[in-house]
């Protein structure tokens, strides 16, 4: 192989190297969940680019890739020179978590006039603001027993303050509250004591709900006596009516012999005369002879 046919050779090479790289150059692949934005000389130009294979001018036109996948922004401010201030000056802390994607609507808008660090830094201004403004309108005492309130009404504002902004959220969780150290001990003492009343009018209910059981109890053994006392008074009556309808049943019976007596004496007299009368012979029949 003399020298010329190797350079040319080399020359073929080096074409088609340069062939290679400017069609690289000028392709770009824009993934499912993102959307492409196009850059001529550094200036947007044209419409939002949708996933796939896209072909471009190399070198002064490139393809940015924005993701519409959700995304989570998280602001953790401290209990310290940081935190939010209550009604009543308490400092408290806490940890806010938005879930958020860019609006896949408004993806040019993003490239125009905003870009990941812009949308972030917003976020993080407003987060701030937005818990530290709910939180002012409460005292910590408030702020412990009304979170869910609390915490809804943050969420609200965040949403109301990022609403310009081309992003949708969907969810906003306020974790970990948090409060100085010495207020935590006035809400363990706080809560001994009101667990000391509460079990003291548990007990004082549980000895009232006692007694009443007593006193439930004695009425219902009073009224089992009574109602003892009514049966064997019943039974005594019933004894005594039957003795008595016993004894009258028996004077009737001795009445009912009785007048069967005398009826069978009346006869027996009457049969008595009645063969006198018929033995009379002029001398008087005696009553041994009939009988």
């Amino acid at each position: 192989m003399n020298l010329k046919m190797l350079k040319a050779i080399m020359a073929i090479v080096i074409i088609f190297m340069c062939v290679l790289i400017t069609t690289c150059s000028g392709c770009d692949i824009v993934q499912q969940r993102e959307r492409g934005i196009s850059y001529h000389l550094g200036k947007v130009e044209g419409d939002v680019i949708q996933p796939g294979l896209v072909w471009h001018a190399p070198f002064v036109t490139s393809i940015k890739c924005y993701s519409i996948a959700p995304k989570t922004f998280e602001v953790t401010f401290s209990v310290g020179n940081d935190g939010a201030i209550t009604k009543d000056l308490q400092t408290v802390g806490t940890t806010v978590n938005v879930k958020y994607a860019y609006d896949e609507q408004r993806i040019k808008e993003i490239a125009l006039f905003y870009g990941d660090s812009v949308i972030e830094s917003a976020m993080n201004t407003k987060i701030l603001s937005s818990t530290k403004a709910v939180v002012g309108n409460y005292t910590i005492y408030e702020l412990i027993e009304k979170q869910t309130e609390v915490t809804g009404k943050i969420r609200e504002k965040i949403i109301a303050e990022l609403n310009s902004y081309p992003i949708v959220i969907s969810t906003i969780d306020i974790t970990n509250w948090n409060w100085s150290e010495d207020f935590d001990r006035q809400i363990k003492e706080t809560a001994q004591r009101t667990q000391q009343v509460k079990t003291a009018q548990q007990e004082a209910e549980i000895a009232g709900a006692q007694a009443q059981k007593q006193i439930k109890e004695a009425e219902a053994r009073k009224q089992a006596a009574e109602l003892d006392a009514q049966a064997e008074i019943a039974r005594a009556n019933g004894d005594a009516e039957a003795k008595k309808i016993k004894a009258d049943a028996q004077a009737y019976e001795n009445q009912k012999i009785a007048q069967n007596l005398s009826v069978m004496q009346a006869q027996w007299k009457y049969e008595i005369d009645l063969e006198k009368a018929k033995r009379w012979n002029g001398k008087e029949v005696s009553d041994q002879s009939i009988a």
